[in-house]
Protein backbone atom coordinates (compact mmCIF):
# COMPACT_ATOMS: atom_id res chain seq x y z
CA UNK A 1 0.00 0.00 0.00
CA UNK A 2 1.41 3.39 -1.06
CA UNK A 3 2.43 5.76 1.76
CA UNK A 4 0.41 9.04 1.46
CA UNK A 5 3.15 11.06 3.13
CA UNK A 6 5.71 10.08 0.57
CA UNK A 7 3.21 10.91 -2.18
CA UNK A 8 2.79 14.40 -0.77
CA UNK A 9 6.55 14.89 -0.67
CA UNK A 10 6.90 13.73 -4.29
CA UNK A 11 4.15 16.14 -5.40
CA UNK A 12 5.84 19.00 -3.59
CA UNK A 13 9.17 18.19 -5.18
CA UNK A 14 7.51 18.10 -8.60
CA UNK A 15 5.98 21.52 -8.02
CA UNK A 16 9.35 22.93 -6.98
CA UNK A 17 10.93 21.45 -10.11
CA UNK A 18 8.30 23.14 -12.27
CA UNK A 19 8.96 26.50 -10.62
CA UNK A 20 12.69 26.04 -11.12
CA UNK A 21 12.13 25.22 -14.79
CA UNK A 22 10.07 28.38 -15.27
CA UNK A 23 12.78 30.43 -13.59
CA UNK A 24 15.41 28.91 -15.83
CA UNK A 25 13.31 29.90 -18.84
CA UNK A 26 13.17 33.52 -17.77
CA UNK A 27 10.33 33.75 -15.24
CA UNK A 28 6.64 33.87 -16.02
CA UNK A 29 5.34 31.29 -18.47
CA UNK A 30 4.26 32.83 -21.81
CA UNK A 31 2.20 31.40 -24.63
CA UNK A 32 4.18 30.34 -27.71
CA UNK A 33 4.74 33.22 -30.15
CA UNK A 34 3.73 32.00 -33.63
CA UNK A 35 5.89 34.69 -35.24
CA UNK A 36 9.04 33.50 -33.46
CA UNK A 37 10.82 30.79 -35.42
CA UNK A 38 14.05 28.98 -34.60
CA UNK A 39 16.11 28.35 -37.74
CA UNK A 40 19.21 26.20 -37.87
CA UNK A 41 21.20 29.45 -38.05
CA UNK A 42 19.35 31.42 -35.35
CA UNK A 43 15.97 32.87 -34.29
CA UNK A 44 13.81 35.20 -36.36
CA UNK A 45 10.72 37.27 -35.67
CA UNK A 46 8.08 37.69 -38.36
CA UNK A 47 5.10 39.92 -38.91
CA UNK A 48 1.51 39.69 -40.10
CA UNK A 49 0.46 40.44 -43.67
CA UNK A 50 -3.18 41.01 -42.82
CA UNK A 51 -3.83 37.86 -40.81
CA UNK A 52 -1.13 35.85 -42.60
CA UNK A 53 2.11 35.13 -40.70
CA UNK A 54 5.06 36.16 -42.83
CA UNK A 55 8.84 36.32 -42.55
CA UNK A 56 10.38 38.63 -45.13
CA UNK A 57 14.09 39.01 -45.77
CA UNK A 58 15.43 35.84 -44.15
CA UNK A 59 19.18 35.44 -44.83
CA UNK A 60 19.54 31.93 -46.24
CA UNK A 61 23.21 32.29 -47.18
CA UNK A 62 26.19 34.45 -46.33
CA UNK A 63 26.48 37.70 -48.31
CA UNK A 64 28.45 36.81 -51.51
CA UNK A 65 30.79 39.76 -51.13
CA UNK A 66 34.55 40.21 -51.19
CA UNK A 67 36.25 36.79 -51.41
CA UNK A 68 32.80 35.11 -51.69
CA UNK A 69 32.02 36.84 -54.99
CA UNK A 70 31.95 34.05 -57.59
CA UNK A 71 31.97 31.33 -54.96
CA UNK A 72 29.25 28.77 -54.25
CA UNK A 73 26.85 30.01 -51.54
CA UNK A 74 27.98 29.57 -47.94
CA UNK A 75 25.98 29.19 -44.74
CA UNK A 76 25.30 32.48 -42.98
CA UNK A 77 27.14 33.20 -39.75
CA UNK A 78 24.92 31.93 -36.90
CA UNK A 79 23.22 34.45 -34.64
CA UNK A 80 21.58 34.34 -31.20
CA UNK A 81 19.48 37.51 -30.91
CA UNK A 82 16.27 37.32 -32.99
CA UNK A 83 16.44 38.99 -36.41
CA UNK A 84 13.38 41.02 -37.37
CA UNK A 85 12.31 39.67 -40.78
CA UNK A 86 9.61 42.18 -41.58
CA UNK A 87 10.59 43.41 -45.05
CA UNK A 88 12.12 41.83 -48.18
CA UNK A 89 15.89 41.85 -48.42
CA UNK A 90 17.70 43.87 -51.06
CA UNK A 91 17.45 42.73 -54.67
CA UNK A 92 20.58 41.30 -56.22
CA UNK A 93 22.59 43.77 -58.35
CA UNK A 94 20.76 44.73 -61.51
CA UNK A 95 20.23 47.75 -63.72
CA UNK A 96 16.95 46.91 -65.49
CA UNK A 97 14.71 46.27 -62.47
CA UNK A 98 11.11 47.49 -62.59
CA UNK A 99 11.52 48.59 -58.99
CA UNK A 100 14.71 50.53 -59.69
CA UNK A 101 18.37 49.55 -59.85
CA UNK A 102 20.13 47.66 -57.08
CA UNK A 103 23.86 47.61 -56.42
CA UNK A 104 24.32 45.61 -53.21
CA UNK A 105 25.68 42.09 -53.33
CA UNK A 106 24.27 41.34 -49.87
CA UNK A 107 21.11 39.97 -51.42
CA UNK A 108 20.66 36.26 -50.67
CA UNK A 109 17.35 36.47 -48.84
CA UNK A 110 14.09 34.58 -49.00
CA UNK A 111 10.52 35.19 -47.87
CA UNK A 112 7.96 32.86 -46.26
CA UNK A 113 4.19 33.19 -45.90
CA UNK A 114 2.16 30.58 -44.04
CA UNK A 115 -1.50 29.89 -43.44
CA UNK A 116 -2.45 30.53 -39.80
CA UNK A 117 -1.72 27.49 -37.64
CA UNK A 118 0.07 25.69 -40.48
CA UNK A 119 0.91 22.05 -39.81
CA UNK A 120 2.55 19.86 -42.47
CA UNK A 121 1.24 22.19 -45.16
CA UNK A 122 2.40 21.73 -48.77
CA UNK A 123 5.20 24.08 -49.78
CA UNK A 124 5.34 26.20 -52.96
CA UNK A 125 8.85 27.55 -53.73
CA UNK A 126 8.91 30.27 -56.41
CA UNK A 127 11.87 31.27 -58.61
CA UNK A 128 11.39 34.70 -60.16
CA UNK A 129 11.93 35.54 -63.82
CA UNK A 130 13.89 38.36 -65.42
CA UNK A 131 16.22 36.80 -68.04
CA UNK A 132 18.78 36.14 -65.27
CA UNK A 133 19.53 39.88 -65.18
CA UNK A 134 16.72 41.44 -63.14
CA UNK A 135 13.95 40.64 -60.67
CA UNK A 136 13.58 39.68 -57.04
CA UNK A 137 11.60 37.26 -54.92
CA UNK A 138 10.60 40.31 -52.90
CA UNK A 139 8.79 42.01 -55.79
CA UNK A 140 5.25 42.84 -54.61
CA UNK A 141 3.51 40.86 -57.34
CA UNK A 142 5.04 37.67 -55.84
CA UNK A 143 3.54 38.36 -52.41
CA UNK A 144 2.38 34.97 -51.17
CA UNK A 145 -0.14 36.07 -48.54
CA UNK A 146 -3.23 35.45 -50.69
CA UNK A 147 -2.18 31.94 -51.73
CA UNK A 148 -1.20 31.00 -48.17
CA UNK A 149 -4.41 32.23 -46.62
CA UNK A 150 -6.80 30.98 -49.31
CA UNK A 151 -5.26 27.62 -50.18
CA UNK A 152 -3.37 26.56 -47.06
CA UNK A 153 0.09 26.31 -48.61
CA UNK A 154 3.40 27.66 -47.34
CA UNK A 155 4.78 30.06 -49.97
CA UNK A 156 8.51 30.71 -50.36
CA UNK A 157 10.11 33.24 -52.73
CA UNK A 158 13.82 33.97 -53.00
CA UNK A 159 16.59 36.03 -54.54
CA UNK A 160 19.51 34.56 -56.44
CA UNK A 161 22.58 36.16 -58.02
CA UNK A 162 22.06 37.69 -61.45
CA UNK A 163 23.99 38.79 -64.51
CA UNK A 164 27.76 38.48 -64.51
CA UNK A 165 27.79 38.34 -60.70
CA UNK A 166 25.64 35.23 -60.89
CA UNK A 167 26.84 33.59 -64.09
CA UNK A 168 30.39 34.68 -65.00
CA UNK A 169 32.51 31.72 -66.10
CA UNK A 170 36.28 32.07 -66.43
CA UNK A 171 39.15 29.54 -66.60
CA UNK A 172 40.91 31.15 -63.64
CA UNK A 173 37.78 30.77 -61.50
CA UNK A 174 37.59 27.09 -62.48
CA UNK A 175 41.07 26.57 -61.06
CA UNK A 176 40.53 28.24 -57.68
CA UNK A 177 38.99 25.36 -55.75
CA UNK A 178 39.69 21.69 -56.42
CA UNK A 179 36.45 20.82 -54.61
CA UNK A 180 34.46 23.02 -57.01
CA UNK A 181 36.34 22.88 -60.33
CA UNK A 182 33.91 25.00 -62.31
CA UNK A 183 32.43 28.48 -62.57
CA UNK A 184 29.52 30.45 -63.93
CA UNK A 185 26.42 28.88 -62.37
CA UNK A 186 26.37 30.66 -59.03
CA UNK A 187 22.75 31.79 -59.42
CA UNK A 188 21.63 28.19 -59.88
CA UNK A 189 23.76 27.18 -56.90
CA UNK A 190 21.95 29.83 -54.84
CA UNK A 191 18.60 28.30 -55.80
CA UNK A 192 19.85 24.81 -54.91
CA UNK A 193 21.16 26.11 -51.58
CA UNK A 194 17.75 27.67 -50.87
CA UNK A 195 16.04 24.34 -51.59
CA UNK A 196 18.34 22.70 -49.08
CA UNK A 197 17.47 25.47 -46.59
CA UNK A 198 13.79 24.64 -47.11
CA UNK A 199 14.43 20.99 -46.28
CA UNK A 200 16.19 21.93 -43.03
CA UNK A 201 13.90 24.72 -41.87
CA UNK A 202 10.44 24.71 -43.41
CA UNK A 203 8.94 22.41 -40.76
CA UNK A 204 9.53 25.21 -38.23
CA UNK A 205 7.01 27.28 -40.22
CA UNK A 206 4.45 24.46 -40.40
CA UNK A 207 5.48 23.30 -43.86
CA UNK A 208 6.03 19.72 -44.99
CA UNK A 209 9.58 19.21 -46.32
CA UNK A 210 8.43 16.00 -47.99
CA UNK A 211 5.85 17.89 -50.09
CA UNK A 212 7.69 20.74 -51.84
CA UNK A 213 6.76 22.02 -55.30
CA UNK A 214 9.37 24.03 -57.22
CA UNK A 215 7.84 26.64 -59.53
CA UNK A 216 8.98 29.60 -61.62
CA UNK A 217 8.39 31.75 -64.68
CA UNK A 218 10.70 32.67 -67.59
CA UNK A 219 14.26 32.47 -66.19
CA UNK A 220 12.64 30.96 -63.10
CA UNK A 221 10.82 28.36 -65.21
CA UNK A 222 14.06 27.64 -67.05
CA UNK A 223 15.74 27.16 -63.67
CA UNK A 224 12.99 24.75 -62.64
CA UNK A 225 13.79 22.62 -65.68
CA UNK A 226 17.51 22.65 -64.87
CA UNK A 227 16.81 21.45 -61.32
CA UNK A 228 14.28 18.91 -62.62
CA UNK A 229 17.03 17.29 -64.68
CA UNK A 230 19.68 17.38 -61.93
CA UNK A 231 20.16 14.16 -59.97
CA UNK A 232 21.26 16.11 -56.89
CA UNK A 233 17.78 17.60 -56.44
CA UNK A 234 16.19 14.23 -55.71
CA UNK A 235 14.40 14.63 -52.41
CA UNK A 236 14.41 18.44 -52.52
CA UNK A 237 11.07 18.77 -54.34
CA UNK A 238 8.39 16.37 -55.49
CA UNK A 239 6.49 18.43 -58.11
CA UNK A 240 7.56 21.06 -60.64
CA UNK A 241 5.84 23.97 -62.42
CA UNK A 242 7.57 25.70 -65.35
CA UNK A 243 5.81 28.76 -66.75
CA UNK A 244 7.22 30.04 -70.07
CA UNK A 245 10.50 28.38 -69.26
CA UNK A 246 12.42 28.17 -72.58
CA UNK A 247 13.30 24.71 -71.38
CA UNK A 248 15.29 23.50 -74.36
CA UNK A 249 16.64 26.76 -75.61
CA UNK A 250 19.33 28.78 -73.87
CA UNK A 251 21.94 26.88 -71.88
CA UNK A 252 25.31 28.17 -73.01
CA UNK A 253 28.07 25.70 -73.93
CA UNK A 254 30.79 25.81 -71.30
CA UNK A 255 33.47 26.88 -73.76
CA UNK A 256 31.33 29.77 -75.01
CA UNK A 257 30.63 30.91 -71.45
CA UNK A 258 34.34 30.98 -70.69
CA UNK A 259 35.07 32.94 -73.85
CA UNK A 260 32.54 35.53 -72.70
CA UNK A 261 34.15 35.63 -69.27
CA UNK A 262 37.61 36.18 -70.74
CA UNK A 263 36.24 38.98 -72.92
CA UNK A 264 34.64 40.67 -69.89
CA UNK A 265 37.88 40.38 -67.91
CA UNK A 266 39.70 42.10 -70.79
CA UNK A 267 37.07 44.85 -70.88
CA UNK A 268 37.48 45.45 -67.15
CA UNK A 269 41.28 45.56 -67.36
CA UNK A 270 41.73 42.19 -65.64
CA UNK A 271 42.71 40.05 -68.57
CA UNK A 272 46.50 40.37 -68.52
CA UNK A 273 47.19 38.49 -65.28
CA UNK A 274 47.54 34.77 -64.71
CA UNK A 275 46.34 32.38 -62.02
CA UNK A 276 44.94 34.09 -58.96
CA UNK A 277 45.64 37.56 -60.37
CA UNK A 278 42.54 37.56 -62.58
CA UNK A 279 39.98 36.62 -59.87
CA UNK A 280 41.55 39.11 -57.46
CA UNK A 281 41.32 41.85 -60.06
CA UNK A 282 37.72 40.99 -60.93
CA UNK A 283 36.70 40.91 -57.28
CA UNK A 284 38.08 44.42 -56.88
CA UNK A 285 35.78 45.77 -59.61
CA UNK A 286 32.88 47.77 -58.17
CA UNK A 287 29.32 46.56 -58.64
CA UNK A 288 28.48 49.71 -60.63
CA UNK A 289 31.39 49.15 -63.01
CA UNK A 290 30.39 45.50 -63.41
CA UNK A 291 26.82 46.49 -64.26
CA UNK A 292 27.97 49.21 -66.66
CA UNK A 293 30.15 46.71 -68.51
CA UNK A 294 27.44 44.08 -68.87
CA UNK A 295 24.13 45.93 -69.24
CA UNK A 296 22.44 44.90 -72.47
CA UNK A 297 21.74 47.72 -74.91
CA UNK A 298 18.03 47.46 -75.60
CA UNK A 299 15.91 49.20 -78.18
CA UNK A 300 18.89 49.55 -80.53
CA UNK A 301 21.02 47.42 -82.82
CA UNK A 302 19.86 45.34 -85.75
CA UNK A 303 16.13 44.95 -86.49
CA UNK A 304 14.69 42.09 -84.49
CA UNK A 305 16.26 42.92 -81.16
CA UNK A 306 18.89 41.24 -79.01
CA UNK A 307 17.70 37.71 -79.74
CA UNK A 308 18.38 38.26 -83.43
CA UNK A 309 21.75 39.99 -83.40
CA UNK A 310 25.13 39.48 -81.78
CA UNK A 311 24.33 41.47 -78.64
CA UNK A 312 22.97 38.35 -76.99
CA UNK A 313 26.59 37.20 -76.81
CA UNK A 314 27.19 39.77 -74.09
CA UNK A 315 24.71 38.19 -71.71
CA UNK A 316 25.57 35.77 -68.94
CA UNK A 317 23.33 32.72 -68.63
CA UNK A 318 23.69 29.26 -67.04
CA UNK A 319 26.33 27.21 -68.82
CA UNK A 320 26.79 23.50 -69.43
CA UNK A 321 29.83 23.07 -67.21
CA UNK A 322 29.61 19.30 -66.59
CA UNK A 323 29.28 19.90 -62.83
CA UNK A 324 26.24 22.00 -61.94
CA UNK A 325 24.71 21.33 -65.37
CA UNK A 326 25.75 17.93 -66.68
CA UNK A 327 24.42 18.33 -70.23
CA UNK A 328 22.24 20.62 -72.29
CA UNK A 329 18.54 20.59 -71.54
CA UNK A 330 17.81 19.35 -75.02
CA UNK A 331 20.04 16.32 -74.46
CA UNK A 332 18.93 15.84 -70.87
CA UNK A 333 15.23 15.65 -71.67
CA UNK A 334 15.84 13.55 -74.79
CA UNK A 335 17.80 11.00 -72.74
CA UNK A 336 14.94 10.53 -70.24
CA UNK A 337 17.53 10.14 -67.47
CA UNK A 338 15.76 12.15 -64.78
CA UNK A 339 13.43 11.52 -61.88
CA UNK A 340 9.91 11.53 -63.40
CA UNK A 341 8.32 13.97 -60.96
CA UNK A 342 4.86 15.41 -61.73
CA UNK A 343 5.27 18.38 -64.07
CA UNK A 344 2.92 21.24 -64.96
CA UNK A 345 4.15 23.51 -67.75
CA UNK A 346 2.91 25.87 -70.39
CA UNK A 347 3.15 29.12 -72.29
CA UNK A 348 1.23 32.28 -73.12
CA UNK A 349 -0.57 33.08 -76.34
CA UNK A 350 1.74 35.91 -77.45
CA UNK A 351 5.10 35.01 -75.88
CA UNK A 352 7.19 36.73 -78.54
CA UNK A 353 5.61 40.17 -78.80
CA UNK A 354 7.28 41.73 -75.76
CA UNK A 355 10.75 40.80 -77.04
CA UNK A 356 10.06 42.57 -80.34
CA UNK A 357 8.31 45.61 -78.95
CA UNK A 358 9.90 49.04 -79.24
CA UNK A 359 10.66 48.73 -75.54
CA UNK A 360 13.33 46.11 -76.30
CA UNK A 361 14.00 45.99 -80.03
CA UNK A 362 14.21 47.78 -83.33
CA UNK A 363 11.08 46.55 -85.13
CA UNK A 364 11.21 44.47 -88.30
CA UNK A 365 9.63 46.51 -91.10
CA UNK A 366 9.90 44.44 -94.28
CA UNK A 367 10.67 41.06 -95.79
CA UNK A 368 14.38 41.81 -96.22
CA UNK A 369 14.87 42.64 -92.55
CA UNK A 370 12.74 39.66 -91.57
CA UNK A 371 14.80 37.14 -93.52
CA UNK A 372 18.08 38.73 -92.43
CA UNK A 373 17.13 38.40 -88.76
CA UNK A 374 16.07 34.78 -89.24
CA UNK A 375 19.37 34.00 -90.97
CA UNK A 376 21.38 35.48 -88.10
CA UNK A 377 19.66 33.39 -85.51
CA UNK A 378 18.76 30.14 -87.26
CA UNK A 379 21.15 30.02 -90.20
CA UNK A 380 20.55 30.96 -93.82
CA UNK A 381 19.63 27.41 -94.78
CA UNK A 382 16.65 27.43 -92.40
CA UNK A 383 15.07 30.62 -93.75
CA UNK A 384 13.41 28.84 -96.68
CA UNK A 385 11.66 26.50 -94.25
CA UNK A 386 10.66 29.13 -91.69
CA UNK A 387 9.17 31.79 -93.98
CA UNK A 388 6.41 29.57 -95.47
CA UNK A 389 5.31 28.63 -91.94
CA UNK A 390 5.24 32.30 -90.89
CA UNK A 391 4.59 34.36 -94.06
CA UNK A 392 4.49 38.09 -93.42
CA UNK A 393 1.21 38.34 -95.33
CA UNK A 394 -0.52 36.29 -92.62
CA UNK A 395 0.24 38.85 -89.89
CA UNK A 396 -0.74 42.48 -89.34
CA UNK A 397 2.93 43.48 -89.61
CA UNK A 398 6.36 41.96 -90.30
CA UNK A 399 7.25 42.52 -86.65
CA UNK A 400 4.34 40.35 -85.53
CA UNK A 401 5.53 37.62 -87.91
CA UNK A 402 8.91 37.42 -86.19
CA UNK A 403 7.15 37.67 -82.82
CA UNK A 404 5.25 34.51 -83.74
CA UNK A 405 8.54 32.83 -84.70
CA UNK A 406 10.07 33.71 -81.32
CA UNK A 407 7.01 32.52 -79.40
CA UNK A 408 6.96 29.12 -81.06
CA UNK A 409 10.71 28.54 -81.42
CA UNK A 410 11.67 29.30 -77.81
CA UNK A 411 8.51 28.83 -75.78
CA UNK A 412 5.59 26.83 -77.21
CA UNK A 413 7.51 24.13 -79.04
CA UNK A 414 10.18 23.55 -76.37
CA UNK A 415 7.28 23.06 -73.94
CA UNK A 416 5.92 20.34 -76.22
CA UNK A 417 9.32 18.63 -76.38
CA UNK A 418 9.65 18.71 -72.59
CA UNK A 419 6.10 17.42 -72.11
CA UNK A 420 6.73 14.54 -74.50
CA UNK A 421 10.00 13.67 -72.76
CA UNK A 422 8.46 13.82 -69.30
CA UNK A 423 5.57 11.55 -70.26
CA UNK A 424 7.94 9.11 -71.98
CA UNK A 425 9.93 8.93 -68.73
CA UNK A 426 6.76 8.20 -66.75
CA UNK A 427 6.05 11.63 -65.25
CA UNK A 428 2.43 12.76 -64.81
CA UNK A 429 2.41 15.87 -67.01
CA UNK A 430 -0.06 18.71 -67.48
CA UNK A 431 0.33 21.32 -70.23
CA UNK A 432 -1.45 24.67 -70.62
CA UNK A 433 -1.82 27.66 -72.94
CA UNK A 434 -2.70 30.91 -71.16
CA UNK A 435 -4.79 33.15 -73.45
CA UNK A 436 -6.72 35.53 -71.18
CA UNK A 437 -6.22 39.24 -72.02
CA UNK A 438 -5.19 41.53 -69.18
CA UNK A 439 -7.26 44.54 -68.19
CA UNK A 440 -5.47 47.91 -68.38
CA UNK A 441 -2.43 46.36 -70.09
CA UNK A 442 0.83 48.26 -69.81
CA UNK A 443 1.65 47.37 -73.43
CA UNK A 444 -1.55 47.66 -75.51
CA UNK A 445 -1.44 45.85 -78.81
CA UNK A 446 0.99 43.14 -77.71
CA UNK A 447 -1.66 40.60 -76.77
CA UNK A 448 -1.29 38.04 -73.98
CA UNK A 449 2.37 38.71 -73.38
CA UNK A 450 5.17 36.86 -71.66
CA UNK A 451 4.56 37.00 -67.87
CA UNK A 452 0.86 37.94 -68.18
CA UNK A 453 -0.21 34.85 -66.21
CA UNK A 454 1.66 35.78 -63.01
CA UNK A 455 -1.09 38.05 -61.69
CA UNK A 456 -3.56 35.18 -62.12
CA UNK A 457 -1.33 32.69 -60.31
CA UNK A 458 -0.57 34.84 -57.26
CA UNK A 459 -3.86 36.73 -57.07
CA UNK A 460 -2.12 40.11 -56.73
CA UNK A 461 -3.64 42.74 -59.00
CA UNK A 462 -0.71 45.15 -58.85
CA UNK A 463 1.31 43.44 -61.58
CA UNK A 464 3.11 46.05 -63.70
CA UNK A 465 2.11 44.44 -67.01
CA UNK A 466 -1.63 44.67 -66.34
CA UNK A 467 -4.51 43.62 -64.13
CA UNK A 468 -6.66 40.53 -63.75
CA UNK A 469 -9.73 42.73 -63.42
CA UNK A 470 -13.35 41.69 -63.30
CA UNK A 471 -13.11 39.88 -66.65
CA UNK A 472 -10.38 37.58 -65.37
CA UNK A 473 -11.40 37.11 -61.74
CA UNK A 474 -13.09 33.74 -62.24
CA UNK A 475 -10.15 32.42 -64.28
CA UNK A 476 -7.67 33.64 -61.66
CA UNK A 477 -9.55 31.72 -58.99
CA UNK A 478 -9.61 28.62 -61.21
CA UNK A 479 -5.88 28.87 -61.96
CA UNK A 480 -4.94 29.32 -58.33
CA UNK A 481 -6.97 26.21 -57.55
CA UNK A 482 -5.17 24.25 -60.27
CA UNK A 483 -1.72 25.43 -59.16
CA UNK A 484 -2.33 24.83 -55.45
CA UNK A 485 -3.96 21.42 -55.92
CA UNK A 486 -0.96 20.44 -58.01
CA UNK A 487 1.27 21.74 -55.22
CA UNK A 488 -0.53 19.55 -52.72
CA UNK A 489 -0.88 16.38 -54.75
CA UNK A 490 0.90 16.52 -58.12
CA UNK A 491 -2.48 16.72 -59.88
CA UNK A 492 -4.32 19.99 -60.67
CA UNK A 493 -7.73 18.36 -60.82
CA UNK A 494 -10.31 18.60 -58.08
CA UNK A 495 -13.99 18.61 -57.28
CA UNK A 496 -15.92 21.25 -59.20
CA UNK A 497 -13.01 22.23 -61.44
CA UNK A 498 -13.05 21.90 -65.21
CA UNK A 499 -11.11 18.66 -65.81
CA UNK A 500 -7.50 19.12 -66.91
CA UNK A 501 -6.46 16.14 -69.06
CA UNK A 502 -3.07 14.58 -68.41
CA UNK A 503 -0.74 15.06 -71.35
CA UNK A 504 0.01 12.32 -73.84
CA UNK A 505 2.01 12.49 -77.06
CA UNK A 506 -0.74 10.99 -79.21
CA UNK A 507 -3.62 13.42 -78.68
CA UNK A 508 -1.49 16.34 -77.37
CA UNK A 509 -4.04 17.64 -74.83
CA UNK A 510 -3.59 20.90 -72.99
CA UNK A 511 -5.64 23.22 -70.81
CA UNK A 512 -6.80 26.40 -72.53
CA UNK A 513 -6.65 28.98 -69.76
CA UNK A 514 -9.16 31.58 -70.80
CA UNK A 515 -12.47 32.53 -69.24
CA UNK A 516 -14.02 29.96 -69.05
CA UNK A 517 -11.19 27.36 -69.19
CA UNK A 518 -11.52 24.32 -71.43
CA UNK A 519 -9.43 21.47 -72.80
CA UNK A 520 -7.76 21.72 -76.20
CA UNK A 521 -5.46 19.55 -78.28
CA UNK A 522 -2.47 19.77 -80.65
CA UNK A 523 -1.26 23.29 -79.81
CA UNK A 524 0.71 24.69 -82.78
CA UNK A 525 1.34 21.13 -83.95
CA UNK A 526 2.61 21.80 -87.47
CA UNK A 527 4.83 24.65 -86.31
CA UNK A 528 6.34 22.49 -83.60
CA UNK A 529 7.00 19.71 -86.09
CA UNK A 530 9.09 22.26 -88.00
CA UNK A 531 10.96 23.51 -84.91
CA UNK A 532 11.82 19.96 -83.95
CA UNK A 533 14.06 20.00 -87.04
CA UNK A 534 15.71 23.43 -86.59
CA UNK A 535 18.28 24.12 -83.85
CA UNK A 536 17.23 27.19 -81.88
CA UNK A 537 20.21 27.69 -79.58
CA UNK A 538 21.69 31.14 -80.29
CA UNK A 539 25.30 29.88 -80.15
Amino acid sequence: MRDQGSGTIIAALAALAAVAALAACGGDAKPSDPLHVELDSGPIEGTLTGTVPSWLGIPYAAPPVGPLRWKPPQAPAPWTAPILTQGPGASCPQSLALGGPSDTEDCLYLNVWTPPNADHAPVFVWLHGGAFVFGSGGDPYYNGAHLAQTYGAVIVTLNYRLGALGFLAHPSLDAEDAAYPTSGNYGLEDQFFALQWVQRNIAAFGGDPANVTLAGESAGGYSVCEHYLAARTHGLFVNAIAESGLCTGFDVPGAVARQRGVALADTLGCGSGTGADVPACLRAVSVDDMLDATTLAIGSGAPGGPLYDDSVAGLFFPNVDGTTIAQSMTDGFAAHQFEPRPLLLGTNKDEGTLFHSQLLAVPITDETEYEAALAVRFGSDAVADIVPQYPIASYPSPNLAISAVTGDAWFVCPARRVARAAVAAGAPTFRYSFQQPLEDPAFPGLGVIHSAEIAFVFGNDDNPVGKVGASGAALAQAMQGYWMRFTGSGDPNGSGATPWPAYDAQTEPYMLLISPPSAGSDLEGSACDLWDTIPTLPY
